[in-house]
């Protein structure tokens, strides 16, 4: 056998240009041309096995009911916040909140943020099975944001039979503020020089909105603030410098919404009973053009 047939012979198993076999074990030559077709035949790898029919797939099952209040079985709320370039997630049991992450993303990415929250559950060592209920900020904020977590929130209440908790972006960061007596401004930012927000009131110990929630230009409403004010949330630099003399400013730990604070919402209504229909929950996005000056 010529010298460089050797390794391609010991790798392939074919017939040489002289009709010498050409095997990965070496082999007596064949003068019966018979005998050589059957040695090559043997040569050659095994055929494929036939394909087999796939087997009939059986209709998925249909998905449980919701349960309205947390059970034995699934005590865990799952709180989605996406609204704005800062995202936030949690998990809530029927005594504590067991984990927390927030996070800022100039883009929300459905893969991404699952991913956050599979490894939030992981750390806690918590299964898709014992979560009941998934809470989800509603806005307002960026389009592309709101969306976001009302898809995954809606996907996950869809597929596991899960309790869904809408809640708006306004109440949460009211939810995190100090009664100090004075009323209550939560803000997102939403661009343009616009933020949306809510006056809140105090009402047995509870921050309670005091009317619809609205937009603003940032003068506009620094000249519609009177002390004493509570002003929280999404606050820039500019507005804050337009606000310092009308009101007092969060701590920036109070700014940031947390979705420990929409689990803690979320929880309290998914004890009453008070959940979301489905089908009928949809998000807050702000007017393109309201409160351009």
């Amino acid at each position: 056998m010529p010298q460089k047939l050797a390794p391609f012979a010991q790798a392939t198993g074919i017939m040489g240009h002289q009709g010498e076999l050409l095997m990965t074990n070496e082999v007596e030559p064949h003068t019966d041309d018979e005998s050589a077709d059957e040695a090559a035949r043997s040569s050659l790898p095994d055929p494929a096995p036939a394909l087999e029919a796939p087997e009939p797939q059986l209709p998925l099952p249909i998905p449980a009911i919701p349960s309205a209040v947390p059970t034995m079985q699934a005590p865990i709320l799952l709180a989605i916040d996406t609204c704005t370039s800062r995202s936030s997630i949690a998990l809530r049991d029927a005594h504590m909140l067991r984990a927390e992450c927030s996070w800022e993303s100039d883009r929300h990415h459905t893969a991404a943020v699952s991913a956050q929250i599979r490894r939030l559950m992981a750390a806690c060592g918590i299964g898709a099975e014992q979560i009941g209920a998934v809470a989800v900020a509603l806005g307002p904020g960026s389009f592309t944001g709101v969306r976001c977590g009302l898809a995954i929130a809606k996907g996950m209440a869809a597929a596991r039979g899960m309790a869904l908790i809408g809640v708006s972006a306004l109440d949460v960061t009211a939810a995190a503020q100090p009664d100090l007596g004075m009323p209550i401004y939560a803000a997102v930012e939403i661009g343009r020089s616009r933020v949306a927000l809510a006056r809140y009131e105090w009402q047995n110990g509870a921050a309670t909105a005091a009317g619809d929630w609205s937009i603003q230009g940032w003068k506009d409403f620094a000249a519609s603030v009177t002390a004493p004010a509570w002003v929280c949330g999404d606050l820039s630099a500019g507005l804050v410098e337009l606000l310092k003399d009308h009101a007092t400013i969060a701590p920036a730990p109070l700014n940031l919404r947390r979705a420990g604070y929409l689990a803690e919402i979320g929880y309290r209504r998914w004890q009453n009973g008070d959940i979301s229909d489905p089908l009928a929950l949809i998000p807050i996005y702000p007017s393109e053009n309201q409160g351009v000056n």
